[in-house]
């Protein structure tokens, strides 16, 4: 994580040593602070807060956090009956070059009883007037926690069998995704896609039957002995609760958002779609904002998740954002 941080701080040197790269004129320091939660139908819930701090108009630095709880329900239950606990910390920085902007992000989560990942991304973005167009280049490993399993059955190429035992397995994943936007001054409109491709599942098992001949584990193989797990895997993509924490195929949202003198107004639409079992599921949500002052926003956020196997979520959400620099 550290070497994050060191990058994004020596930016401004390396933009100096290079020909045809200037920083962005400077700009008082501010301090940002946003802090916000949600709610849903399905008992889920989650806490969200992020602190960034911009010592100039090019540099930008970020650390925020995502603790969210996600409930079993008779619908969806979760592999051992209890409520799925997700934790995120995130930190980056963005450096801006005038009409190039570079920024880096590192994530680790843990999801209770089910699996850790950390995540690197590079995130180049090209500015030309009141257009940007930006892409995300990411690594990600996915290391699930011990899976014990009797007497389950799996297909092999010599017809089915029955194991017991236990496997500790991990799944790498790269991410490429773009995004462009439309940058008003009333209104702004974006669009965003990503595409995740994903390796073999790997690890240590005493069960050598279930290993492929690469010596890896097929994702047909792990549903099988995974029980619940692949199912409430997609229970979290199919959810705004936790929903960041989710492993997917690809997702896609388009959005459309009007600044206006005291108040901000947003429409959007996501789709996800779960890498394990294929499964789509679509978000709509709408944002109004209230700017209390230059140095204080607040937001609602409501909105719905339909998927085709867990039919519709509603939720709710608050946020206020305080900054030290007039801006809103």
């Amino acid at each position: 994580m550290k070497w994050i941080v060191l990058v994004a701080a020596s930016l401004p040197a390396l933009a100096q040593s290079m020909p045809g790269l200037e920083t962005a004129p400077s700009r008082p320091p501010n301090l940002t602070l946003k802090l916000g939660g949600l709610v849903d139908s399905a008992e889920g819930r989650d806490l969200h807060g992020r602190l960034s701090w911009s010592p100039s108009g090019s540099l930008t630095l970020f650390l925020s956090g995502v603790r969210s709880n996600l409930a079993s329900t008779v619908q969806a239950p979760s592999p051992d009956g209890s409520t799925t606990t997700t934790t995120t910390t995130s930190l980056g920085g963005d450096q801006s070059f005038g009409m190039f902007d570079l920024g880096l992000r590192y994530d680790q989560t843990d999801m209770s009883n089910l699996l850790t990942y950390k995540r690197f991304a590079i995130q180049p973005a090209f500015d030309v007037g009141d257009w940007r167009l930006g892409f995300e280049l990411s690594t990600r490993t996915t290391e699930f926690d011990r899976l014990h399993f009797t007497s389950r059955p799996i297909s092999t190429p010599t017809g089915t069998v029955y194991v017991t035992g236990y496997a500790d397995l991990r799944v790498t994943d790269t991410g490429l995704g773009a995004n462009v936007d439309y940058l008003g001054e009333v209104w702004r409109s974006y669009a965003s896609y990503t595409h995740y491709d994903y390796g073999s599942l790997h690890g240590e098992t005493d069960v050598g039957r279930i290993r492929n001949s690469a010596g890896g584990v097929s994702p047909e193989v792990f549903r099988a002995l995974s029980g619940r797990l692949v199912s409430w895997l997609e229970r979290i993509s199919a959810s705004r609760v936790g929903g960041s924490a989710s492993l997917l195929d690809w997702t896609a949202t388009v959005g459309l958002e009007a600044d206006l003198k005291r108040t901000r107004w947003g429409l959007e639409a996501t789709r996800d779609v779960d890498h394990m079992t294929g499964e789509s599921s679509d978000t709509l949500t709408g944002t109004a904002g209230w700017k209390v002052n230059s140095r204080f926003l607040l937001e609602l956020q409501l909105g719905a998740t339909r998927s085709e196997t867990f039919g519709t979520d509603r939720f709710a959400g608050l946020t206020f954002t305080l900054r030290t620099r007039p801006g809103f």
